[in-house]
This record gives C-alpha cells, structure tokens and sequence, in this order.
C-alpha cells in the first residue's frame, strides 16, 4: 500500500477453523452439533472446551487463533457478557486485518442489528464492563460492530437446526477449497487441469465411470488427484482417497473397515481416487467389476503407464508440462517465497526452468534448495546439474526405469544416449538391428511417459535422458571402461587412450572433433567382445579421424552391427574380422582402397557408405549379401566399374554421384523392377555403358539430388506398398520441352527449376507421377489436359507462372490431389469443373492479381480446410458456398476490389477467423451471425466500412475485434456488452465518437486500443478487468470517466498499461486518472502498473517531489516500521511539450542512487523495457505526467538503505533519451509490503535494472 505499513507477517497454519463462543449458550448445543459435523468433513476445527477460563485468554488459546484460517463466531444471548468472548473477538479481527483471515458470523437466536450497535441484550452487559473495564470497551464495541457488519447467517431464517449447521459446513468447505486452490503452496495452474479432468468426468450423467489420470513422474497428477477429491468430496454419499496405492496395496486390501463396506457400495454415489497405480491387479483387489458401485459413482485413477488406464478407463487425461507463466510462479514460490523472481535473479531463473521444462517435481525441488543462496551458487549448481541429475528427481523417475523389463531397459537406455530426436521410423529401425523388438519396446516407453513422438521425432525430456545417462554412469562412476554405453567424449578418451576397455561395453559414439588425437593400441578392441555399435564420427564438414591405430588392428569385435569410422586411416579393414552380423557399415572419408582381401559373407547388412573415399578403386562382392538396400558410393572418384548382382533384390538406393571415372554401370533388370527407386549419376562424366532394363531405356534426365531421396522416404513411409516408382529430381534447366517428354514412365517425382522457351505440349507417359512442381516457370502459358488425368498426383505447384491465365477443364475425378498451389499466376478465373478435385485439402491462391471469379462449385470440395485468396486485387465478391467450407480461416485480405461479402445461408461452425483487411466492403451481411465458431474479425482499413451489423452481438465465441483504420465507422452497437468473450477489442484510427456506456460490462474485455480516434469526444466507464488502455492522440477528448479497476481473480501477469496522450479538451481539473493509477498501484497483484496522461504537476499523494529532473531524500524517511518491507516505489516524471523531437525514437532512463559505502548503485530495470519506449511519429503537444510502479528486491535494498548517506531519483541523460530539459517534475513515493521478507544474504548486492519510456 502507499506509504502504510503492518505489523508481523502471519504465522503458518495448523487449523482450518476456530469457533468463538459462549459455553454456557451453546456448547452442549449448537456449537457442539456444528463442531462435529466439520470434523466429519475433516476439517481441522479449533473448539475450546474448557469450562473455566482464567482472568486473561492464555497464550496457547492467542496461537490457536493466530493459526487458524476461518474465524467462526457464534453471537449468542449471553456472548457479550463474557469478557474472555470479547478479548477472543478483539484478537480475532485484529487477526483478520494483519493476516487477512475469513471471519463468519453466526447470529444464534440474535438480532444482528442489537450485535451491530450493542443494544437490547448486547447493551446491558456494556453497562458492567463500562465500570470495571473502560480501558477496553471501546476496543471490543469496534470490533463487535465491524464482526457484525459482515455477511454471516442469522438462525432465525433456519428450521431445524441441522440445516443450519449443513449450510455453513458447505459454505467453509468451499472457503477452504477456494484458498487451498488458490494456494502459493504448490497448486500453481491446477484450476486448468480441474477443469479438464470435470470435463470428461461427466458429473450430470447417473453413468459409472473411471476416468485415467496419465503423465510422467513428477509432472502433477497426485496435486491433481488430492485437488478433484477436495473439490468433489461433497457430491457424494461416500468418498475415499488410496493415496500411492503401488506402495500400500497390501495395506489397503487388508482394510477390514473397507472390505466390510464393499457390498454397501452398489446403493451409495462413490467417489474413489485411487492414486499411483502400476498395474491392473491393484485395481482389481481395490474396485473389482464396474457393476459394484451405484449410479453416478466416479473412480479417478493416476498412473504413469497409459496400458493400465486403457484396460479399464472410460477415458484418459494426460497432464502436460507446465507453461513457462506458472513454471516460474511455481519456482518462485520455492525459491523466492513469492510469486515471481527477484530481478537480479531473474536470468538465473530462466536457466532453472529450462533445464525444468515444465516439470513440477524439478522446480518445486530445485527452488527448495536454491532458496536463500547467492547467484554465484544458484550458477554452481546449474553447472553441476550439466553434468549430474538432482539425487531427489532422479529417485523418483528411475521408479519408471525400474518397472521395464531387461530388453525395455536396453531400448530406453540406447534412446537416452544416442537416438533421441532421430525419426521414430528411423530409430526403430536401429533398435530391431541391434536384436530388439522396438516396436513393442517402443509403444511401452510411450504409455510409461518415458517418451513421446512429435512430428514422427523421438522426443524424451531432458530430467529423463538425464536420469538415463545417470544409470549408465553408475555402471562404473570412476571407471568409465566398466559402462554399457560410452557417448560423453571425455569418458571415451580416457578408455581408448588408457586401453581400460571391457566386456560390459556395447556401444561407443564419439565425435572426434572434441577429443584430442589419441593413438589406439592393437589390443584396444580384444576385450570389448559384447561391442555392438562403434561410431567414430566428426561433426565438421572437414574430415579427418583423431583416432589413429597402428599398422595391424589386430581385431574388431565380431558382434559389431553398427560401424561407422569418418577418415578410417588404413587402406582395408582388419583380415581377421568377420563382419557376418554387421548391419551398417558406414566408412565415409576414409583412406579405403578396397574393404578386405577375399570374399566375406554379409548377410545382414543392409546399408553401406563408402562416399568420398578418393583412393577406393573397388568394392566388395556383395553377391552373399541378401538384404542390402542402399549403397552410397558418392565421390568415390577413382572407382570405375560397378557390377550389381542380380541377387540384390532389396536394393532400393545406388548413389554414384561424383564417381568422375566410373566408365561402367551395370543394373540388372530383376533389380530394376523390384525394388531400385534411386539411381543419382549426377557427375558421372565418363560414364560410358549404363546397361539397365529396356523400362529405364531412353535419356537419363541430368541428375537427381537429396531432396527427391528425403521425398521418396517420406512417401515409402506413407504408403509402404505402393507400387515401384524412380525418382529423378532435375535441378538444371531445361532448354526445350522435347527432352522432357523423352523421358521413361516410371518417375515419381518430377521437379523443374526453370522451364525455358514454351509449354509442354502433353505428359507422354508419367501417369504416376505424385509430386509435381513447375514453381517460376514464367514463360509457361498452357497446361494439357493430361495433366488432371494423374491419378497419383498429390502435389501440384504452379506458384509464379505469372503468364499462366488458365486451368484446364477437369474432366475426371481426381481423389490423390491434396494440394494446389497457384500463388501469383496470371489465373483470371478457376474452371467451373472444380468440384472434381474431391480430395484437394489446401488451395493457395495468393496474390492473383488478375483473379476475378470463383465458381460456386467450390463449395462441394468437402475436404478443403486450407484457402488463401490474400491480395486477389480484382476481386469483387466470393460465393457464399465457401461457408460450407471445413475453413477455420478465411482470409481476405488486400482484396481492394471486393465490395460485397454473401449473405451466410447457414451456420458455419468452423470458420474461427475471418480477416477483411484493406477490403471495400461497405457493409457487413446481416447472416454474420451465423459464424456462430468465429473468434476473431479483423476488418482493420475497411475505410468504406460505415457501420457494423446489430447482430454482431450474437457471435458468442467473438475474442478479437479489430476495427483500426476504418475511417467511415462512427460507433459501435450499443450493447457491445453481449460479446461476452471479447478479449482484444482495437478502433484505432477509426471515426469513432463516443462509445456506448455498455462497454464497462466488457468482462473479459484485456485490451482496448482508442489511438488516433480524432474525433472521440470522451473514454466512458472501463470494464472492470482491463489490462491496457491506448489512447494516443486523441485531441477531441473532454472527459474521462472515473472507473474501479482490478485485476481478475485467475490472472497471474500482473502488469496494467494506461497511455492517453494530447487530450487538449480534457479538463486540468481532472484529477480522475491519477485517482485511478494510485488505485492500481495499491493492488499487490499488479507487479507493473504504467499510466501516461495529460497533466502538469505530479499527483497529491506523491510525498516526495521536486522541480527538474531528481529527487534527494534522507534514506532513514523510508526505512520500513514494524517489520514490513520496502519493495519499491511509485514514481512519476511530468514531462513538456516533445513537437521538437518529432521523427525520433528515445529511451526514458532513470537511475536510483544509493552513495553506499563509496558506491554509487545504478538501478535500471528490464520489465519495462517495451512498455515505455517511445516511437518518433509520437509526441507530447502538451504537459503529459507518468507514473509507473517500480519493484525492487526487497532484502537487498532494505539493508542499504539502512546504511545509506543518501537516496537519489534521477532522470538520466543519455545520446538516445528524452532531454533532461523536457523534465519538468520529478516524484516519488515509498511502497511497502505485508508479505515476509526474504532470507536473502545482504552485504555486497548490485542491483542492475534499465527502464526505457512511455510509447506505443
């Protein structure tokens, strides 16, 4: 609050309530009735049973009261004659003012009015006390009227008694859950998770149902599962909580009192949480079979294996990580015992939630233990963490580790250390190599929350790969060579260089990039017999292995499956090496002549990469080598012959690009036809013989690159079976058409950069083609017919055919075409035949110019969710059947031309966006309303736009309304109030010239934006929860209305913005905006609060104030008093007139000085930055006061103050600032805090915070 201070922070708590009452009145009574039936609800409940009372209430009796959280005061006939009532009560509102503690007045058998003013059986007894305790009737007289003031029950309007008492049980339990939700003790973002889980539970339906609580370990779902119970307890006639159930199973199936009341469950609503369960049995031995509990009984079940939940549950909901929002409330309340960091710890925190990300378990713990240290620890144990897990979080998710079997484990283990982020189709296929079934292994790590898949990629959370490679180190934590698998660099140096190999060891990965060289003993692999990878690798485009081996290696273990050495240094491999296992034999770079002397049986190898090595001159006979499926033989530049075996019948990929010298290459046609997709001979120069099957026969078009290979996988995957197809991707241009209609009929992908001189006259040939891009080709003016006659074509990209005017007619049905891209082609109209492209899923139509027409038959592509028409200039209109679209965005913006939107013949549920920017619309259609999912309508520089339609209001879901620039709209409806879901509501620039009063009924209105409306005449009553105001430049303003406003009761942002500037009409007696910022500087929730507004001096209730650009003050004026803190100030800056500074943007800086022991401490702070920067086009035409609220570290501060000669606020000079000469005042008034400070260590604390100023 301003300038006020309070006493000692409060205490913790040990009960929920503490009932005040007079013995003789209502103890055997009442009282009694109502104590038991909280106790029932168990509820922890204060009831001084003593039947004699000493002169004063006793200590113990003042720390009950102190640490109790509801104040229930029985006001009964005799209340006010006991002094010992009257002491309880004066301790009990003084509670209720320091700690801001519930209090529930029960008027037994009273007239609140006699309680309230102590007259008819209150007025006799103050008649004694008068004479023997005068000292302190007042003080009981005060807090009698204020307890009587509050909204409490009066038992007169009750009949019996006992519903009464339900009432108020009802009313604390849901004070109580509301304060428990609420809570800064852990329940950070639990109302979402509440309301999700309610929204599947289905509580109005009499069903039985069992809902899954799914995530991994750590992320929540026991908060969760104690939340819903809490909540829910009371809407059941019985309710149980098994609290981790996998720990006390034994205990639970051995509870006589549950097994007695089982059979009873079938005629009772249950409600059982049962938490943390790892098995179906367990839920067996606790619920047995649906049928044994009654209608509209409800079971919620939390576990970490989604296959123990699909078994039984009616529907599953997984608990995501926490946003970066509540993951910093969550670590600030451990770390900093408040809601948000300390700023000088601010950066520092960030790294603690990244490495967090989003886990509860982590930031509770980490914030636990960093609470109180300096930086330079919090940094310390970031750096430790690089390198070893937190031993807490660890335990708990190895718990998921531990409940996988052998080969499970082995699958987990070689995701953490080498294929996480691979391709999930990619990984599998590594792990089924190296003998494991990944697909089952896989599916398990995915229902135990140990893994996941996004965008076909494996994706494990940092705290689980740790926790894996935490386990791998404790295989051998001072001997690396005793450890399964090796992927830290430094661990593998060690082993290489001191020969410390074992047979535990399975895989080795190492970038030899980051070791230095080390040379390898003969022996180095002798030991390792269980080795299965061996990846020596460089991450660097320049090639060289740091791994050196001597003349003979005299073995490579014969388990190995995966070998991969970058610059492999000798001319061949080791003679003794029998490679019948190897998989995947990848020796890129190297100084290979030839792989081994002899013949050597491969039968499982499927992948060999031989590229750039420049001394090979052949390879190996891979006629025993049955399931090879790719060889890559790329700059291989001395070899030149290769022979393919007819054998090869998996061969899928042949790379010989670069191969300079290959003269010869033979594909045998059985190959061919089977299984070869990918032949690249980009390059090959002197290739002289290419012997293939007379289906490949013709002019082999000039290369094929990456790209069309990545494409071809991605399409294999897709469509495992589809038919045999080669892939040719032409990145050089070609100079005519007739070189490409001499191409063979097996192409699947056909990609043409430029495409020179004239059209292709028909596609002779290529009916299977999938993907099809003629992208630029400006020259391009006629597509055939044939070209819709694909029935394989998926893709199509004509975008900058800008001399392309025309579609063909579409006369066949075409399912397989999901994407058309026309961008910026000459198209003046689509053919009316449209609607045969049945499975066309996106239409990218942006930027034709020359577009004018589109047929109503578009509205029949049932599939069609994706429709761009930005920037078609010409035009004018568009059927109303694309509302029969599945579109969730229609965007027309820059269509300059259309001057009509269709009327909407029928409800459009899908369509959430719809964007008319720049459009010539005059009128809205009246049907508008029948966008009934519409949530945001952007109609910014419509300037043609003149009113919007009455029934705008309807649209329910309706969260952004943007109305800038529209120059011709005057106001707006007058009961904008039913849009009850607007969020963001802009009339920038708009004629607007008076809103209507049912704006301020906006309850969910965050931001209004006023700028530039030249002709608004007055800002009326804001809704209540309205985070930001802009108002710049609005000269015609008269009057802004008072009005009261708060921060909402979920919000956690805490920052309010108020700019309102060059309001020459407004009255200078107006102080109603200073009356508002001082409001909303006293709201604690609000962190930052910046106002900017016409005005001339600095407002009343700033105590501190001073002519130029600083304020001194003597730091003892603001040292806090009773234990309360400092946290910051208000400040504030009346600046002159800026039309000088026109064109320029500048920085608002300003300093707090402290001259503390010799240092002079800058302060300028962060948060602010973007809210007070200052654009050029903006200028201050008169006076214009700001004020802001400004939140330091409390403890820091506190103990310099304390210490300081003097205090200084300063508006600092700087080449990129406002002049200190348009400072006209200067500020500054003290804030404090009832909260508890901080335990954090004084002494030699440097604040940094920068501020830079107010502006759009």
């Amino acid at each position: 609050m301003l300038g006020s201070s309070s006493s000692s922070p409060p205490p913790a708590m040990k009960y929920d309530v503490f009932i005040s009452f007079r013995g003789e009145d209502t103890r055997d009574g009442f009282t009694s009735h109502l104590c038991t039936a909280l106790r029932k609800r168990h509820i922890e409940t204060y009831m001084d049973d003593r039947l004699v009372r000493g002169e004063e209430i006793s200590p113990a009796l003042e720390k009950a009261i102190e640490e109790s959280t509801i104040y229930v005061i029985v006001f009964s006939q005799g209340y006010a004659s006991s002094r010992w009532c009257l002491d309880e009560l004066t301790k009990i509102m003084d509670c209720k003012h320091r700690f801001r503690r519930e209090v529930i007045p029960v008027f037994f058998m009273v007239d609140p009015a006699h309680v309230r003013h102590q007259i008819g059986t209150y007025g006799q007894p103050f008649e004694k006390h008068q004479q023997r305790y005068e000292d302190k009737v007042q003080g009981w007289r005060s807090a009698l009227n204020q307890a009587a003031n509050l909204s409490g029950w009066d038992s007169r309007a009750f009949r019996p008694e006992s519903i009464l008492v339900k009432e108020i049980v009802e009313d604390i339990w849901t004070k109580l859950n509301s304060q428990s939700i609420n809570d800064n003790g852990g329940l950070v973002g639990i109302d979402k998770h509440i309301q999700q889980v309610e929204s599947i539970l289905h509580g109005d339906s009499a069903d039985f149902r069992i809902i899954g609580i799914w995530g991994m370990r750590g992320i929540g779902k026991t908060t969760i599962a104690h939340a819903l119970y809490r909540k829910l307890a009371t809407q059941f006639s019985y309710t149980r909580l098994f609290d981790d159930v996998s720990k006390k199973i034994e205990e639970y199936k051995n509870d006589g009192g549950y097994k007695d009341r089982r059979h009873m469950l079938q005629r009772l609503k249950v409600l059982l949480i049962l938490d943390n369960v790892n098995s179906a049995d367990q839920l067996e031995d606790l619920i047995g079979g649906r049928h044994s509990f009654g209608p509209g009984s409800r079971i919620i079940v939390t576990s970490s294996d989604k296959q123990v939940l699909n078994n039984v549950t009616d529907e599953i909901y997984e608990v995501k990580n926490m946003d970066f929002q509540d993951s910093l409330q969550l670590f600030s309340l451990h770390a900093f015992k408040q809601n948000y960091p300390i700023e000088s710890y601010m950066e520092v925190s960030e790294k603690v939630l990244n490495y967090a990300e989003g886990i509860p378990l982590a930031l509770k713990v980490l914030g636990y233990f960093l609470y109180g240290r300096t930086r330079e620890a919090w940094e310390s144990e970031l750096q430790k963490l690089e390198k070893l897990p937190n031993p807490k979080i660890f335990d708990v998710l190895k718990l998921s580790f531990d409940a996988l079997d052998e080969e499970q484990q082995d699958i987990f283990l070689d995701i953490a250390c080498f294929y996480r982020g691979y391709e999930e189709h990619t990984a599998k296929q590594k792990l089924n190599d190296s003998g494991f079934s990944a697909t089952i292994g896989i599916e398990v790590l995915k229902e135990r929350c140990l893994i996941s898949v996004l965008n076909r990629e494996i994706v494990m959370h940092d705290l689980i790969q740790d926790m894996g490679q935490e386990i791998i180190r404790r295989q051998g934590v001072n001997d690396p060579g005793k450890r399964s698998r090796l992927f830290k660099h430094q661990d593998i140096y060690q082993v290489l260089k001191k020969n410390k190999g074992t047979d535990a060891i399975q895989c080795i990965m190492l970038d030899m990039c980051k070791i230095r060289e080390v040379n390898l003993h003969a022996e180095t692999f002798n030991m390792m017999h269980k080795l299965r990878m061996l990846q020596f690798y460089t991450s660097k485009s320049a090639i060289h292995s740091n791994v050196h081996i001597p003349e003979f290696l005299n073995i490579l273990p014969e388990e190995l499956r995966f070998l991969r050495w970058d610059g492999f240094p000798q001319i061949s491999l080791p003679q003794d090496f029998c490679p019948e296992n190897l998989v995947e034999l990848n020796m890129r770079d190297s100084h290979l002549e030839r792989l081994w002397d002899g013949h050597q049986d491969l039968p499982n190898l499927k992948r060999l990469d031989l590229s750039g090595s420049r001394k090979l001159i052949q390879i190996p006979d891979l006629s025993q080598s049955p399931n090879i499926e790719e060889i890559i033989l790329s700059h291989c530049v001395k070899l030149d012959v290769v022979y393919s075996s007819s054998f090869l019948a998996k061969l899928s990929c042949l790379w010989l690009d670069g191969c300079y010298e290959l003269r010869i290459l033979n594909l045998p046609s059985s190959i061919l036809l089977k299984s070869l997709g990918v032949v690249v001979l980009y390059n090959c120069h002197s290739l002289e013989m290419f012997s293939v099957s007379k289906t490949s026969e013709g002019v082999l078009p000039s290369g094929c690159s990456r790209d069309g290979t990545r494409r071809w996988k991605e399409e294999k995957k897709c469509a495992p079976d589809a038919p045999q197809r080669h892939y040719f991707d032409i990145f050089h241009p070609i100079v005519s058409a007739k070189e490409y209609e001499n191409t063979g009929d097996n192409i699947h992908l056909l990609r043409f950069k430029v495409l020179r001189e004239g059209s292709p006259s028909s596609f002779p040939g290529l009916k299977e083609i999938c993907w099809l891009d003629l992208s630029n080709c400006e020259s391009l003016t006629i597509l055939p017919v044939e070209l819709f006659q694909m029935k394989f074509l998926k893709r199509l990209d004509l975008c900058g055919c800008s001399s392309l005017e025309s579609l063909p007619e579409i006369n066949q049905t075409m399912e397989n075409l999901t994407v058309l891209i026309l961008d910026k082609t000459g198209i003046q109209e689509l053919p009316s035949s449209l609607h045969h492209l049945v499975g066309l899923e996106e239409l990218s139509l942006h930027g034709c110019r020359r577009l004018e027409f589109i047929p109503s038959s578009i509205g029949s592509l049932s599939r069609l969710c994706k429709l761009d028409l930005t920037y078609c200039e010409l035009l004018e209109t568009i059927p109303s059947s694309i509302f029969k679209l599945k579109l969730s965005k229609l965007d027309l913006h820059g269509c300059s031309r259309l001057r009509i939107l269709p009327e909407i013949m029928e409800a459009a549920k899908s369509i959430a966006h719809l964007r008319l920017t720049k459009a010539a619309v005059k009128e809205l259609p009246l049907s508008l309303d029948h966008l009934v999912g519409l949530t945001t309508l952007c109609l910014s520089l419509c300037s043609d736009l003149e009113f919007l339609p009455s029934n705008i209001v309807n649209l329910s879901l309706l969260s952004d309304l943007d109305c800038s620039g529209c120059v011709n709209l005057t106001k707006i409806p007058n009961n904008i109030d039913r849009l009850s879901s607007l969020r963001e509501l802009s009339l920038q620039g708009s004629g607007i010239v008076n809103l209507p009063e049912s704006i301020a009924h906006l309850s969910s209105l965050k931001s209004l934006d006023l700028s530039d409306c030249k002709m608004l005449e007055c800002i009326p009553v804001l809704p209540p929860f309205l985070k930001q105001l802009l108002a710049f430049d609005c000269p015609s303003v008269r009057k802004v209305s008072s009005s009261r406003l708060k921060l909402p009761p979920d919000s956690k942002e805490g920052l309010f913005k108020f700019h309102f500037t060059n309001s020459q009409e407004l009255d200078p007696n107006d102080h109603s905006i200073a009356a508002n910022a001082c409001d909303m500087i006293n709201q604690d929730a609000y962190r930052s609060v910046l106002f900017c507004f016409p005005g001339s001096e600095v407002p009343h209730w700033f105590p501190y104030r001073c002519r130029g650009n600083s304020v001194t003050l003597d730091p003892g004026s603001l040292n806090p008093i009773n234990g309360d803190r400092l946290i910051g100030f208000a400040l504030c800056v009346v600046l002159g007139s800026s039309e000088d500074q026109r064109n320029k943007d500048r920085e608002f800086l300003f300093g707090l000085k402290f001259e503390y022991e010799g240092m002079h401490l800058l302060a300028n702070n962060d948060l602010l930055r973007n809210y007070f920067y200052w654009k050029g086009k903006r200028i201050f035409k008169v006076h214009h006061t700001l004020v802001w609220k400004y939140t330091l570290e409390s403890s820091a501060i506190n103990y310099m103050l304390s210490r300081a000669r003097n205090f200084n606020f300063e508006i600092c000079e700087e080449s990129h600032g406002v002049p200190t000469s348009n400072v006209v005042e200067c500020g500054i008034c003290p804030l404090y805090s009832k909260e508890k400070d901080n335990d954090f260590p004084a002494g030699d604390y440097w604040v940094h915070y920068k501020v830079c100023a107010p502006g759009h």
